[in-house]
């Protein structure tokens, strides 16, 4: 029999936002993108802070928030990324994170999986504890997505993306969440969806990274349709699967938490697949940080119980996806609600912006 495996902490570093309605002004978003996506503004990091540093920010954060329960001790490191973490080659984020910590004795290691990452490392940490291969992991993630290699306003279709960072630690000692399941799934016929037909290279090209060429030509070769209906097809086969497990439905869960994404493509993607209204997701606070790269789940739990948006008992759902065609879906169960005096998923809005 596996251990249980707890959520003990979350939390998150995100800088000031920048708004919108400014960016639309200024040419660099797109007005018709910004009424079909409906993002008010974007954290973005203004000054030299690193990527990793971020990381290691959000991650003291969550220690501190768990040092009741695994003091000093950790076992298992596990970074999540979507972006440019600092240098070009031949080096990991995770073992710079390990030693800004001061943490001795644990395994660190890097995940790619791009908009799934942050759960695919949650996924992979609970695996290590389950399996008796230590006590405690720590989960991170940190994106800033800037140019040259990246527009943040004129990125992918239906999404634009904001800087931050998450942590989250897990423990078999206890925690104020229980992770009933975890399941991680791919369908890879989907995976020209971030490639493109182009020949591949035989190193980083020093350009802008065009987001929406490799989906436009794949939607030009197989239609819209072919990849709506598969992507469907593979989230409602996982979050069935992962339910089945646990003997939930769709009703029994409080929150749904999923992706920041713009609100046209959150609706066909996730909100009319599922059955699901925004109401129950995290929809209306996406509207400020856009999409935190790897990290929109871990910080969409944090965001739960900083602001008591769950109440002990609840059951709460995570659905996530990601370049490949990946997806990762859990089911949480509430039991306690910790008092976080920090709300680290506030941050500062643009003066045009209200909550």
């Amino acid at each position: 029999m596996t251990a249980p495996v707890y959520i003990t902490s979350a939390a998150a570093w995100i800088p000031p936002a920048e708004s919108a309605r400014e960016a639309v002004a200024e040419g660099k978003y797109a007005a018709e993108d910004f009424e079909v996506n409906k993002m008010l503004c974007l954290p973005v990091v203004a000054d030299e802070t690193s990527v990793p540093d971020m990381a290691a920010y959000a991650a003291r954060r969550a220690l501190d928030r768990a040092a009741h329960v695994v003091g000093g001790r950790l076992d298992a490191l596990v970074h999540a990324s979507v972006y440019h973490q600092g240098r070009d080659y031949c080096w990991t984020s995770g073992p710079y994170i390990q030693r800004e910590l001061g943490i001795t004795g644990a395994f660190a290691v890097n995940v790619q999986q791009l908009s799934n990452g942050g759960m695919v490392a949650m996924d992979l940490a609970v695996s290590q504890l389950q399996a008796g291969r230590g006590t405690s992991a720590l989960v991170t993630t940190s994106d800033r997505f800037c140019l040259p290699g990246m527009d943040r306003w004129r990125g992918a279709y239906g999404i634009v993306v904001g800087d931050g960072a998450t942590a989250m630690v897990l423990s078999t000692a206890g925690g104020f969440a229980r992770i009933h399941a975890i399941a991680s799934y791919t369908d890879a016929s989907l995976e020209p969806l971030h490639r493109g037909n182009h020949p591949f290279t035989t190193s980083p090209q020093p350009k802008v990274d065009d987001l929406r060429a490799p989906k436009k030509s794949y939607l030009a070769k197989v239609g819209k349709e072919s990849v709506m209906q598969r992507a469907e097809v593979a989230l409602q086969d996982i979050v069935r699967s992962v339910l089945d497990k646990t003997g939930h439905k769709l009703d029994d869960f409080a929150k749904i938490l999923m992706p920041n994404m713009g609100h046209g493509l959150m609706t066909a993607q996730f909100l009319e697949p599922l059955g699901i209204t925004a109401d129950r997701s995290l929809m209306d606070w996406g509207r400020y940080t856009g999409h935190l790269g790897a990290g929109d789940l871990l910080a969409g739990v944090a965001r739960v119980v900083e602001k008591k948006l769950i109440r002990e008992g609840d059951l709460v759902l995570l659905v996530s996806a990601g370049g490949g065609y990946s997806l990762t879906v859990a089911v949480l169960e509430i039991e306690s609600v910790p008092e976080w005096p920090e709300a680290t998923t506030d941050f500062a809005l643009p003066a045009d912006v209200t909550e």
